[in-house]
């Protein structure tokens, strides 16, 4: 599967994919609880066993669950909230980025910020922090150990503008992945789903205020910028 980072098709057809991508991982963990089940309705088995089989059939129900909820999320990104206000887009993703430096200090990510304007949007307040959170988090997780991760916000004409410039990205782990792969391939083929997953929902939920999401990717470094109509303080 090519990698998020290198695709450069339409939204539509991200969103389309990484649908059936989700539903088609769901068929895995759905079909080891059917088979569980049978086996232990059809035949007597001993306590131990039947315990391990309750453990695996939980491990597989807490998939479902999970991509279930993936799926809902990615649904719920494209809905427009009546209740917009104005709002800060630079002190939001101050606190966004604070509350991720520690985990940029345990991967030995260098984040810095340079906002050069307060930016101000009309968004859900809650919907905006939780986009900056699935972007910053998508920008963390592509980061190679020792990289750089800069943010900047600013104003251009009508246009406020969130820049995510990553000096170097890490290793792709998203490949693809069967039952009979080991198992740190299937964890690495996980997440990249997540990855996708974080910047499929930033994008979806960008667009919903009628902004945008780019993403380019050439040689070692990663660029992102989140484009959002500018609201006056008239308005």
């Amino acid at each position: 599967m090519k990698s998020v980072v290198e695709q450069d098709a339409d939204s539509g057809c991200e969103y389309q994919q990484l649908g059936s991508d989700i539903f088609h991982d769901l068929s895995q963990p759905l079909s080891t609880l059917v088979c569980l089940l049978e086996v232990n309705l059809m035949v007597s088995r001993p306590v131990k066993q039947l315990r391990h089989d309750l453990q695996i059939a939980l491990k597989q129900a807490n998939s479902v669950v999970r991509l279930h909820r993936a799926l809902r999320e990615l649904w719920d990104a494209g809905n427009v909230p009546q209740d917009q206000e104005t709002l800060s887009l630079t002190v939001c993703l101050r606190e966004v980025a604070a509350e991720l430096l520690p985990a940029a200090a345990l991967a030995k990510v260098r984040v810095s910020l340079a906002p050069s304007s307060e930016c101000r949007v009309r968004f859900q307040g809650s919907r905006l922090r939780q986009a900056l959170v699935h972007l910053l988090e998508f920008s963390l997780d592509s980061c190679a150990a020792g990289a750089a991760m800069t943010i900047t916000a600013d104003e251009k004409g009508q246009t406020a503008r969130v820049t995510v410039a990553v000096s170097a990205v890490a290793p792709e782990t998203g490949a693809e992945s069967s039952a009979g792969e080991p198992p740190q391939q299937a964890d690495g083929k996980g997440r990249e789903l997540k990855r996708r997953l974080r910047l499929a929902m930033a994008r979806r939920t960008f667009e919903s205020a009628n902004g945008s999401l780019q993403v380019k990717h050439s040689g070692e470094q990663l660029w992102l910028e989140v484009s959002l109509p500018v609201i006056s303080l008239s308005e």
